[in-house]
This record gives structure tokens, C-alpha cells and sequence, in this order.
């Protein structure tokens, strides 16, 4: 049974006058045909034009995609309309026919945008492939797969340097190929190179060939993938693609800020979350080149469903809501953020909340998927009457 629920998200620039007018959101909550939500093609003209509107954005990592599933949990199209960027917390590597189709509905349907998103601390992470039989046993003792597969050398020298380069440069192109094959909307890379983890990890991209304390590997990374892809991209088709980066941005020298959409701010313990201490660090380094202003419009702030889903957030009851609420603030002046989002926001799908948070009513969520998330988007980008 289709059940519509009417929710008022936003509102839509129609000119370059800027003038506004009111649309609804009426989702479904779980259609049978996921190729054929129960909207018309005006409705979703109105929603990619709102999404192409200079607007606060909604983002999430989302972990639970496969593209089939007796409810929508499973799919990009199950997700709110109004959601504008997702980062794929896995599935987009082998991506099957039903995944593939469901992306490409909620692209060309909602405007929704898809990065793909892993660690990269070692040469080759993420999209190396797996060895044959034949390749495993045609390497040398203590030889590493991935380093033969992509022509990286731990020597010393010169040669060995040169060799490291290619395989960086290699490596990122790779990774264009892969988004470009499967209609990816760009890359997000998780960059923790100061963090420990639960694997055993050289950081080699991070810590080898280091200039004045910049791993020359890591810009050189940085570098070729912005020339296929994000804002100094050569080509408009690379242009219309993300690049952004998470965990730690302000590891990245500021010379390389310029080659990112989006910094997106892991929030999770703080109850600001422009106070986060990566934020800050990004205010310090990147000071001398982005405007504050810039850097505060391109940060998404984003709490933890992970562990916090059925409380808005690790960091307290309705923190997803504080976080849509605010701007950041620097040194007495407010500027808008780029947006907020949570890590693995399909854990909230059929939860419920408390009927106020934090004096904020939450009657307007009741009885739907994913309710912070959809209250926090109406709290950031509250309809204009």
C-alpha cells in the first residue's frame, strides 16, 4: 500500500532574480517497483533544480546499498529526495545490474550525486585487484602483490622515486577510470595518516618521499586526480564531478585545498561542530588561501549514526539537529556551512524520536524512514513562505 506523507523541504531559485517559490516533498514510503515512484516529471524537475540551487547541503555516508530489498533501506531511491550527495561506505566497487539501476534513478530522477569513498594510506588501497593463481605464484619471495601490480619501489635512489611516482600517478588515474566506467559522481578519500587502525598500515602514501614536511607522493595524488576530476578539473565533464576529503583535511598542505568541493568534518563527540579541532586546523592553515568565507561554505559537518542513531548523534540527543542549526563562527562573524551529514545514515532508517528534541517538535518526521535525518534538512533549509 502506498502510503504519501507531505513534508515542505525547501525552497527553489527560479530565476537569476532570484525568486522563490514553495515546493512539496511527497515521498513514499516504501513503493513496490523501485524503478517507479509515484511522482511526476515535474515534481522531480522542481527537485533537481533545487538541487542545482545554492542551498545547504544534505550528505551522508551510506553503507547498506544493494539496489534490491523488500523495503528501501537498500536503495539510493529510498533515500529522502532532498538528500544531495552520498558517499558509498562500500558495494561501488563490482557494482551489480540492480545497484546500477538504482543509481542511475536516483541521478537522473532526484539529482542525487554518489562519490565513492575508502582509506587511502597505502599504495594501491581500495582498487587494486585481487592476484590470479597464476600471478600469487609468480612472486618472489617477501614480494608484494600490490607493489608489482603498480610498479611501486621502496628503494632509495633516484630510480626507485621515479618509480614511485608512476605508480601514484597510475593509482590515481585508476580511480578516475573506475568512476568514469560506472557513472560515479567522484571521490571522497578518507585521510586519517595520523590515526591508528585496526590493520597493519605503512601509510606509505603519507609518509614516504617527504618535502619539508609534505609527503610529495600525496600532492602528487592530489594533483592527478584533479586534473580529471572536481573544481580545477581540465575538462567541463571532470568539472561537474566531486572531489572531497575527509578525517583529516587539514593534514593536506594548503597549496592543495583548492582542488576540493568539499571538506567534510567527522563532528562526532562535539556538541558544536564547527569547534571540531580539524575544522579549526583547517582555519589555520588555509587561511592565506581561501577566504574564510570559502572554507566554511565547502565544510559538511557530520555526526556518527553508527553509534548514535537512535539519538541524532554520538554526541547527545539531536545532535543532528544542533549541527543544522548552526554557522560556523569566526572571530565574531557567522558564515554559512557547506551542509550536514551522518556516517551511516541508513542505521536510522526505522527508528523513531521522542516527540520534541531539545525544544524543537518532531511531529513533522513521525511514522517516516530516516526521521533526523529528514528533520534536520528541514531545520537547515527551512521552506520560504
Amino acid at each position: 500500500m502506498k502510503i504519501k506523507n507531505i513534508l515542505a523541504v525547501s525552497a527553489l531559485a527560479l530565476t537569476t532574480l532570484a525568486s522563490c517559490s514553495k515546493w512539496t516533498d511527497m515521498e513514499i514510503q516504501h513503493p513496490v517497483d523501485l524503478t517507479k515512484p509515484g511522482h511526476d516529471e515535474a515534481y522531480y524537475k522542481a527537485l533537481r533544480d533545487y538541487k542545482n540551487s545554492d542551498h545547504q547541503i544534505a550528505f551522508s555516508y551510506y553503507s547498506a546499498w544493494t539496489g534490491v530489498g523488500t523495503n528501501m533501506q537498500s536503495s539510493l531511491m529510498g533515500l529522502p529526495d532532498s538528500v544531495d550527495l552520498v558517499s558509498l561506505w562500500g558495494g561501488w566497487k563490482n557494482p551489480t545490474e540492480a545497484q546500477l539501476k538504482d543509481l542511475r534513478a536516483a541521478q537522473q530522477k532526484k539529482g542525487l550525486k554518489a562519490m565513492i569513498c575508502f582509506l587511502v594510506l597505502d599504495m594501491g588501497a581500495g582498487v587494486t585487484p585481487d592476484p590470479t593463481e597464476a600471478e600469487k605464484a609468480a612472486l618472489k619471495e617477501g614480494e608484494s602483490w600490490t607493489h608489482k601490480y603498480w610498479g611501486w619501489s621502496t628503494a632509495q635512489t633516484p630510480e626507485g622515486k621515479a618509480a614511485r611516482r608512476a605508480a601514484v600517478v597510475k593509482y590515481a588515474n585508476a580511480i578516475c577510470d573506475l568512476i568514469e566506467k560506472y557513472g560515479y559522481d567522484g571521490f571522497d578519500i578518507d585521510a586519517e595518516p595520523n590515526y591508528s587502525h585496526p590493520f597493519s598500515t605503512n601509510y606509505e602514501m603519507w609518509r614516504m618521499d617527504r618535502e619539508d614536511g609534505v609527503s610529495t607522493l600525496m600532492t602528487l595524488f592530489i594533483e592527478t586526480l584533479g586534473k580529471r576530476i572536481g573544481p580545477m578539473a581540465e575538462t567541463e565533464a571532470g568539472r561537474k564531478r566531486i572531489l572531497a576529503v575527509d578525517g583529516e583535511p587539514d593534514a593536506l598542505p594548503p597549496t592543495h585545498a583548492k582542488y576540493f568541493n568539499y571538506f567534510i568534518i567527522q563532528a562526532y563527540g562535539d556538541g558544536v561542530g564547527y569547534s571540531n579541532g580539524h575544522f579549526q586546523g583547517m582555519l589555520r592553515a588555509y587561511k592565506d588561501v581561501l577566504p574564510v568565507a570559502e572554507i566554511c561554505k565547502k565544510s559538511i559537518f557530520v555526526v556518527n549514526f553508527e553509534s548514535g542513531a537512535t539519538r541524532g548523534g554520538q554526541g547527545g540527543l539531536g545532535q543532528i539537529l544542533n549541527f543544522a542549526l548552526q554557522n560556523p563562527v569566526v572571530d565574531g562573524v557567522t558564515y554559512r556551512k557547506g551542509g550536514v551529514g551522518a556516517f551511516r545514515v541508513d542505521l536510522e532508517y526505522a527508528i523513531t524520536t521522542p516527540d520534541v528534541v531539545n525544544g524543537i517538535d518532531m511531529s513533522p518526521v513521525k511514522g517516516l524512514s530516516y526521521p533526523w535525518w529528514r528533520r534536520a534538512i528541514q531545520l537547515m533549509n527551512p521552506t520560504i513562505k
